[in-house]
């Protein structure tokens, strides 16, 4: 043990002690994982324990520096709606949540399970416990009942210390002498399934706080429990209630702002905003902490709701542009859906098994699935990886060294992780409806939060000479009452085409409506119906205050600079708003921010919509620099409007001002190009300018988010400017600022002492310290600027160098060769076109089903997945469904016989079919099987498959294929690539396009030339075009080589071309065969491969008969087949 070691102790729900070495390794969350290491759970589970302060209620956060002096106790916290999920992800920490509420019952810690009420089922309880240790250890019965202190709960032993020995015993003997055999497992299960029905709010935790209602503070009692019938997330009862009313679900929160007198501010998505204040730090940061883990586990994982409670491990994985552990199916499908496998396109990704390894999944020209690569981390600056078993200093430099290069893999693009990711890390994830907040009082609140109208043009009256023609010259605005009903009528501003526009714009000014019409912001103009005709119209809030710009400019004296703060915090939300419901705006600029209120407690701004629009020179301070050379993709992109966003906030804070114009605008492309950025306005602070600089990255990656922006600009506005609100508690308990805005507040602190550290995250450092402020000469550049205004001359800013990053900049390509050579995809969100809908098609007059992404294709047919509604079904059923690609319309005949085919079987082994569509296209459905393809399966899975595993999969296809040959059917295309794994024990065999029925004669004979995967095909079929359930026999030997030797391409090696047929035929007839894979047992190729393998079809064994070696096999191995 070092010198100077430090360590804490950490106690277990298996009343266990462990002493965690915290020297390297301080924070909450680095102890977290050394435990989850130390007692088997694995990386994905690990997130849902944490720390607890030993004796109190309070829980770390996960960035918390932990200390000797203090004693933990080791628990999961958030809880999984589904015990069986839980198991399936983890079996580990599916145990531990077992012993945790063992020991909780025992203790008498749960305030749902009481003695009154439950005293005979604790009991039970305690009979089970002892039935599982009987079960566990192999003790006796009289040993477990004589210690029965041990399994019922203290206070049932209290009470009734005389008079449970009997019926312990009875039912301790009835339920070891039955003839039901269980397993522990299964008794643990019975265990948790009694134990959620007694204590359904099992893990809820409470929270004591002061509440501003409107200037009143009241106490009240905070209760946080996602899974509420009634009122799932957040609910709160004041102190001395009983009744609790209903605050936000967690997926309604948007992102929390804590201020230094420990006091917080929840922004959600329904509802004002709600204030609370702590009685102690500790508590504040175990209250946030809770909301914050809840929202990464059911919303996004990547995201952290409160800037000042951040997850290490998070920013970590950010700079390396690294998924955590989301699966290998997960990757793989991703990498299809975004790029459609394009070579060079790779992902980067935590195992989800074992800690301090990556893998590297990488699109290829080699194979139509991408390979997996393992890179694991064998120390500091060590890290080897498996394709060229070398050593690196760092991932970056790994992904450098192929960059370029000749080897065969080559890491062009790395797809980053995003917030928006629905992968197994969502452990918490529940599906239910939101409680929206309706409650309108007035005209305009009512139409806001009503569903757009068809509006009557008789019930509108326009003001003619109010009008403003739009800066593209395209529409007209004009101020208009609208009668909405008999004595009710509101102002609002009506758009038009102008008449020379009509025939060229009238599709996008119904495609602006229709994006438009279903958004519902506080920060974004409300579009409140159409009109359809004589004219065709927008009607829309009206806010005549007008454009932010002029606005700014003509009220420069009374502006104060929490106004400008504010003002951009509006559009933060608006941005994310967008973001959340797929709209890309693509034309955010301050002139499109509308005043709506400005006294001395607030300044409320609106986001319009883009308009009708041409991009020109003038806009080019607006584009992000990766669309300089497609311009016109920065209407549809997300990460275009952050850029856009950041510029829009300098136009703020220079007070409407625009950005310098230069007739020399490729000088100003090539600025921005090489990381110049605008200069700080002098009204604008640090923290903010800050902010523009995360939005102005040159990587749109690493840019910053939405959400992100939206919460830290509110963090500032909250933290710094205390959000101008009048709390009545504000006045008792002092502030950490006295001024609107302080010159030093980046470098307070707030002392913790009670948790023995110092809380500096409620600091806004320098992301990339101070901005160098070299001037930029640029000769015959003129400004907009007024005169004597300080930001005339220089105005573009070299950026400090990220030397601290500069191995992670590796991960991007160079801006130079983004900017000329990448493939802009445009964001679905914008893409007005009916093929990106889910289009709905009728099954029959009882079923619909919903098409969504493609997920798969073959020779002649693409593969999607939907899913399977009916009327009166809660939740729709997953489905599979096969339709002819465009180009191969030629093959309806096959595709026909294909359907043929399927409605003739039904086999556990086979995928089952559901319907046929026959309009307006005819369409194969069948059930969805959760794994996708064995050929994917064995490559993502290949260190953890078992032999075990393998030969239950061998054992499914041979009784498939038998049952086939039942029905005098040859499969003809039996590989990995259609066979499809249900779950770890479970594979069907799918895609019969090539399957034929066979005659009297016992074969099929091709008629047709067509592309075949002749690597599977045996010697007849490649020389004859002969195809039997003996040739299907042989093509299962080819499949039972790809699975042992875990996903391999089935390349013959004395085959020098295996593309072309006569070469691999010639090999083949002079005796050469696949060897068997390093892996593979020898007994396994030589009874199972090679007999597949026979030359002569007559002597190759039947399916029949392979199912019988197989299941003798697993016999032999000791390996029970799982049914």
């Amino acid at each position: 043990m070092e010198q100077n070691a430090k360590f804490i102790t950490v106690y277990l729900c298996t009343d266990k002690l462990l002493q965690i070495d915290i020297t390297a390794s301080p924070t909450a969350e680095d102890a977290c994982v050394e435990i989850c290491k130390q007692i088997g759970v694995g990386p994905v589970a690990r997130y849902l324990f944490a720390l607890k302060l030993r004796d109190t209620k309070f829980f770390c956060p996960d960035y918390r520096t932990l200390c000797e002096n203090e004693q933990y106790e080791f628990r999961i916290r958030f809880k999984v709606p589904s015990l069986s999920r839980l198991r399936k992800v983890d079996i580990k920490a599916y145990d531990y949540y077992f012993n945790q509420a063992r020991q909780d019952v025992m203790n008498n810690k749960i305030p749902d399970i009481s003695y009154d009420k439950y005293k005979w089922e604790l009991v039970g309880l305690g009979v089970a416990d002892m039935y599982r240790v009987m079960l566990e250890t192999g003790v006796d019965r009289d040993n477990v009942e004589s210690d029965y202190k041990k399994y019922i709960p203290k206070e049932v032993v209290k009470h009734h210390m005389f008079f449970i020995k009997r019926p312990i015993h009875e039912s301790l003997c009835q339920i070891s002498n039955g003839t039901s055999k269980h397993d522990a497992w299964y008794v643990k299960g019975e265990y948790l399934k009694q134990f959620e029905e007694m204590a359904p709010n099992y893990l809820t935790e409470e929270y004591k706080a002061l509440m501003d209602e409107g200037g009143n503070v009241v106490a009240v009692w905070m209760k946080i429990n996602p899974f509420h019938k009634e009122m799932p997330g957040i609910s709160f009862r004041y102190d001395g209630k009983k009744q609790w009313s209903h605050l936000c679900a967690i997926d309604d929160l948007c992102f929390i702002s804590v201020r230094s007198d420990r006091t917080i501010e929840i922004s959600r998505k329904t509802g004002i905003p709600s204030y609370l204040k702590f009685q102690s730090t500790p508590m504040l940061l175990s209250f946030v902490s809770l909301l914050d883990g809840y929202y990464r586990l059911m919303v996004k994982w990547t995201f952290n709701l409160c800037k000042d409670v951040p997850t290490p491990s998070l920013k970590r994985l950010y700079m390396l542009k690294c998924h955590g552990p989301v699966g290998g199916e997960f990757s793989y499908a991703k990498l299809q859906e975004k790029r459609n496998n394009k070579a060079g396109c790779f992902i980067l990704r935590e195992s989800e098994t074992k800690y301090n390894v990556y893998y590297l999944d990488v699109c290829t020209t080699e194979s139509l699935k991408p390979k997996t690569y393992k890179i694991e981390k064998l120390g500091n600056e060590r890290y080897y990886f498996s394709k060229d078993e070398k050593e690196y200093k760092s991932i970056p430099q790994l992904v450098a060294a192929y960059r370029s290069t000749t080897e065969g893999l080559c890491l062009l693009e790395c797809i980053p992780p995003s917030e928006y990711d629905k992968s197994q890390l969502l452990l918490c994830k529940l599906d239910y409806m939101t409680v929206e907040d309706l409650s309108g009082v007035n005209l305009e609140e009512e139409l806001k939060s009503s569903p757009p109208q068809c509006i009557d043009v008789k019930t509108l009256q326009v003001y003619k000479n109010q009008k403003k023609e739009g800066r593209s010259g395209i529409c007209i605005v004009y101020r208009t009452i609208w009668k909405v009903s008999k004595g009710r009528k509101i102002e609002v501003a009506m758009k038009i085409l102008k008449q020379e526009s009509r025939d060229k714009y009238i599709k996008s000014f119904m495609e602006l409506a229709g994006q438009w019409a279903f958004l519902h912001s506080n920060a974004i103009v409300r579009l409140y119906g159409v009109t359809m005709s004589s004219p065709l119209a927008m009607v829309m809030e009206y806010l005549p205050a007008g454009p932010l710009d002029a606005y700014l400019r003509e009220h420069k004296a009374d502006m104060k600079q929490v106004d400008l703060v504010e003002a951009g915090s509006y559009l933060a939300t608006a941005l994310w708003y967008l973001e959340e419901h797929g709209v890309a705006h693509g034309n955010i600029r301050c002139w499109k921010l509308l005043v709506h209120t400005h006294n001395e407690n607030t300044f409320l701004v609106k986001l319009a919509d883009p308009g009708l629009f041409e991009y020109s020179s003038s806009d080019i301070h607006w584009i992000a620099p990766e669309y300089f050379t497609n311009i016109e993709m920065a209407r549809s992109s997300v990460p275009a409007d952050v850029w856009a966003f950041s510029t829009t906030l300098w136009q703020i804070f220079a007070y409407g001002e625009h950005p310098p114009e230069s007739s020399n605008v490729d000088m100003i492309k090539k600025l921005y190009s090489s990381g110049k950025i605008l200069p700080k306005p002098p009204s604008c602070p640090d923290a903010i300018y800050n902010l523009m600089s995360d939005c102005w990255d040159l990587d749109p990656y690493r840019r910053k988010k939405p959400q992100a922006i939206m919460r830290d600009i509110n963090q500032i506005l909250y933290e710094v400017f205390n959000s101008r609100r009048a709390h009545s508690y504000a006045s008792p308990f002092p502030k950490l600022f006295s001024k609107p805005f302080s010159k030093d507040y980046s470098t307070s602190k707030l002392s913790i002492s009670s948790m023995g550290t110092e809380m500096t995250d409620l600091d806004y450092p320098r992301v990339n310290g101070t901005l160098e402020r070299d001037n930029v000469s640029i000769g015959g550049l003129s400004t907009r600027y007024s005169g004597g205004s300080s930001l005339e001359g220089a105005w573009l800013l070299d950026r400090e160098s990220k030397d601290q990053y500069s191995e992670e900049e590796l991960l991007t390509p160079d801006i130079s060769s983004i900017l000329t050579n990448f493939n802009f995809q445009q964001d679905n969100a914008s893409v007005d076109s009916v093929t990106t809908m889910q289009a709905i098609f009728e099954l029959d007059e009882d079923y619909n089903v919903v098409l969504q992404g493609r997920i798969g294709q073959g020779f002649y047919g693409e593969v999607y997945k939907g899913s399977m509604e009916r009327g009166g079904d809660i939740e729709p059923q997953l489905v599979a469904i096969k339709k002819l690609k465009t180009s191969a319309l030629a093959s309806m005949q096959d595709f026909e016989r294909e359907i043929a085919i399927m409605k003739t079987i039904k086999h556990p082994n086979i995928v089952e079919i559901k319907g046929v569509i026959e309009e307006p296209e005819i369409s194969l459905v069948m059930e969805y099987v959760q794994h996708g393809s064995l050929q994917s399966y064995l490559k993502i899975h290949k260190e953890s498959l078992e032999d075990g595993n393998l030969l239950k999969f061998s054992l499914d296809v041979a009784k498939g294929m038998d049952y086939l040959g039942t029905k005098n059917i040859v499969h003809r295309d039996l590989a990995a690539r259609n066979i499809l794994v249900a779950n770890e024990h479970h594979v069907k065999i799918s895609d019969f396009g090539l399957a034929q029925f066979i005659g009297n004669s016992g074969y099929y004979k091709m008629k047709t030339n067509r592309d075949l995967p002749i690597k599977w095909y045996a010697p007849e079929s490649l020389r004859d075009g002969k195809f039997s359930p003996q040739s299907d026999v042989w093509s299962y030997g080819v499949t039972l080589y790809e699975m042992f030797s875990r996903g391999e391409d089935p390349i013959l090696p004395a085959c020098t071309n295996h593309q072309d047929q006569q070469a691999l035929l010639t090999a083949l007839e002079n005796g050469a065969r696949l060897p068997c894979p390093s892996s593979c047992p020898q007994e396994l190729y030589i009874k199972l491969m090679c007999s597949c393998w026979q030359a002569e079809p007559y002597q190759r064994p039947k399916f029949s008969e392979l199912v019988k070696c197989i299941e003798e096999l697993m016999v032999h191995y000791e390996l029970q087949p799982a049914f």
